[in-house]
């Protein structure tokens, strides 16, 4: 850490060490090459169907995908595609989804003059605003008049439709960016993103309770493996475990803190669950405190408010 100049209040931070030492990586982590093409076709029978998924699992979380091969594995990882179908049967639900999408999207366009006047309101408002600023730096989506920004703008527009619930929250266009420029077609990504959003804890969804258990996972953790830190936090108050600094962090899944290869790298790491469920929490070691639960035995921690808009600067 080093001090910027004497009349100002900021530190400037780099990195010290690129690269962690055998001692503190996992014993397989060099063991697995990233998944390409060949790799894939030997986890494919005959008929198509994903055989030793959690081979392929534990080889997507220390390897990764590549990139040719990221829009044919993505809908396996995010649910749209179930690892025991056949190449038949994903051809048959491409074809009812897209049926599916096509009623989505005319229900939309169908609305009153009063429903879409809401809807403009709510939801389309800040969608048109959002798409247009995103990931243009990414040949995809580069240009006026790009038709993937439209794309990426039904997407959305759409499953505000599909999930009122949820609607839309700034930092979803930062979601379903990716997986287009990757997946390609419309309607898969529309229901790739539905998959991501029903079915994964490592990417919040923009929702207060969402991001509170999110940070409820983090602050736990931190308790248990940086006791220090944790104290710190601690010692703040209320504000310091509100932790502001990383609510975009879980937002958005580190898709600002990192060039986006790499960031891409640690969503496949999160989305191939491997060695995680959904259903786990992580328990405390023998002789730790596990902190003040709730009636229904959860952990209690305190409560924090919305986080603030992304900062798009």
């Amino acid at each position: 850490v080093q001090q910027v100049a004497p009349d100002k209040t900021c530190m400037q931070f780099s990195i010290r060490r690129s690269k962690l030492p055998s001692s503190e990586t996992h014993p397989e982590e060099s063991m697995y090459k990233r998944l390409g093409v060949s790799a894939w076709l030997n986890h494919l029978n005959e008929l198509g169907q994903v055989e030793e998924e959690y081979k392929l699992r534990k080889a997507i979380f220390f390897g990764g995908i590549d990139v040719s091969i990221r829009g044919e594995v993505w809908p396996f990882l995010l649910r749209y595609y179930s690892h025991e179908s056949t190449s038949e049967e994903r051809e048959a639900l491409r074809l009812q989804k897209r049926k599916e999408y096509s009623e989505i999207q005319q229900k939309r366009l169908s609305m009153t003059p009063e429903e879409h006047r809401a809807f403009w309101r709510n939801v389309q408002f800040t969608v048109d605003k959002d798409v247009v600023r995103t990931d243009r730096n990414n040949q995809f989506f580069r240009g006026e008049d790009n038709p993937n920004v439209e794309s990426m703008r039904r997407i959305l527009l759409n499953y505000a439709v599909y999930n009122p619930a949820v609607g839309y929250s700034q930092g979803m266009s930062d979601l379903v960016a990716p997986i287009l420029a990757e997946v390609l077609d419309e309607s898969d990504t529309f229901w790739c993103f539905v998959g991501l959003m029903q079915n994964t804890i490592f990417v919040s969804s923009p929702r207060d309770e969402d991001m509170e258990k999110q940070l409820l996972y983090l602050r736990e953790l931190l308790r248990l493996t940086h006791v220090r830190f944790y104290q710190h936090l601690v010692s703040l108050g209320e504000d310091g475990l509100q932790m502001l600094f990383c609510h975009r962090w879980l937002l958005l899944c580190f898709k600002r803190e990192f060039p986006e290869a790499e960031a891409l790298r640690i969503w496949e790491a999160c989305w191939a669950h491997y060695q995680v469920s959904q259903d786990v929490f992580p328990q405390a070691p023998e002789g730790r405190q596990e902190g003040p639960k709730d009636a229904a035995g959860r952990l209690r921690l305190p409560q924090i408010g919305r986080p603030p808009a992304l900062d798009r600067g």
